[in-house]
């Protein structure tokens, strides 16, 4: 692994790896864990490689009387539903990331397994948090927003290893002028750690498919975008959120972006599909016998690792699923038992 990039679950994030896109779906579900489950599968197929959830209790967040605070009182998930909710988003193959607020949402994503942390930009100056979010053992992005570089750097330090810078503007929507994408490269070089881009851009605007493509072809190591399954339903995050067909178009151009940038094969050693590859028929479970009937052979998106070819098909019948596998999802030996 190269200085500077860490490890998500199977994934890694960092120097010479394709930019992690990550789904963030802010309160969307609007506290209903139904629709919680709908935005994950609306990550799954909208291209994403993570989902990232806010997970906060409205009293530890707010005092009694702010503004706000019935609303986040609304929008909240309980400690049932979030298992629920994290368990599907684990099962989906995507990597999960908890933005979490306090102590006890903290534990409670550690438990479920989440594969990293987020700290949101208004905790920047909050280093009990950050030690508290760090202690997990696992990554944490610390949202940056535009704060000064002394807070920045205490904040890391705060961290410790095993951090990542995610910055962008703190207010939504932003104009193009408040992006400062040329800043990600220089602030990856002056931290020595994994920098990733927050778009707060309009998302009814047509720059909003283009600015994630831009920051990659920047240099971020991974991007966040707000998804919402209807942006007609008013929320907080409903100003930059994209709906998931606009999610989907946004991923497409930040995978030419980077290929346009001319060193994706550096950064992400592939073999070009030149023929079928083995890929599910339809769901498989974790834990599933695979059966025959369960294959199918189909040629395969040429930008990402071919898999398993159909000659292979002995080496993979009468294993077992090691996590649940997607219909239509290419088959490859490291999700099998």
């Amino acid at each position: 692994m190269k200085a500077g990039a860490l490890s998500l679950g199977s994934r890694l994030l960092g120097e010479g790896q394709p930019c992690l896109v990550v789904a963030h779906v802010g309160t969307a579900h609007g506290g209903e864990p139904d629709l919680a489950l709908r935005l994950i599968e609306a990550a799954f197929q909208g291209g994403a490689d993570g989902i990232a959830f806010p997970m906060f209790r409205a009293s530890d967040l707010f005092a009694r009387r702010h503004p706000q605070r019935k609303e986040l009182e609304a929008a909240e998930l309980s400690a049932r539903e979030w298992r629920k909710v994290l368990q599907a988003a684990k099962g989906s193959g995507l990597a999960v990331v908890a933005e979490a607020y306090d102590a006890a949402s903290r534990d409670l994503a550690a438990d479920a397994g989440v594969d990293a942390f987020q700290a949101h930009p208004t905790d920047l100056d909050h280093p009990e948090l950050l030690r508290a979010l760090a202690a997990a053992g696992r990554p944490l992005f610390i949202g940056a927003g535009g704060a000064d570089e002394p807070l920045v750097r205490e904040a890391l330090a705060a961290a410790g290893a095993g951090a990542a810078l995610l910055v962008g503007p703190p207010l939504a929507p932003a104009s193009a002028e408040e992006l400062r994408l040329a800043d990600l490269a220089s602030l990856r070089e002056r931290h020595r750690v994994p920098v990733g881009f927050l778009d707060p851009t309009d998302g009814g605007s047509a720059f909003a498919l283009l600015a994630p493509a831009l920051a990659a072809a920047h240099g971020a190591d991974f991007v966040e975008k707000s998804l919402a399954l209807d942006r007609a339903r008013k929320g907080r995050d409903a100003a930059a959120a994209l709906p998931p067909e606009d999610f989907y178009r946004m991923v497409e151009l930040l995978r030419q972006a980077e290929r346009a940038r001319g060193d994706a094969d550096s950064r992400a050693p592939r073999t070009p599909a030149r023929g079928r590859s083995i890929v599910a028929a339809g769901l498989i479970g974790r834990g599933e016998a695979i059966t025959g009937e369960m294959l199918v052979f189909k040629r395969t998106d040429e930008r990402f690792e071919r898999g398993l070819a159909p000659v292979e098909a002995h080496k993979v019948i009468g294993r077992r699923a090691a996590r649940p596998i997607q219909a239509d999802e290419t088959i490859r030996e490291d999700m099998l038992e």
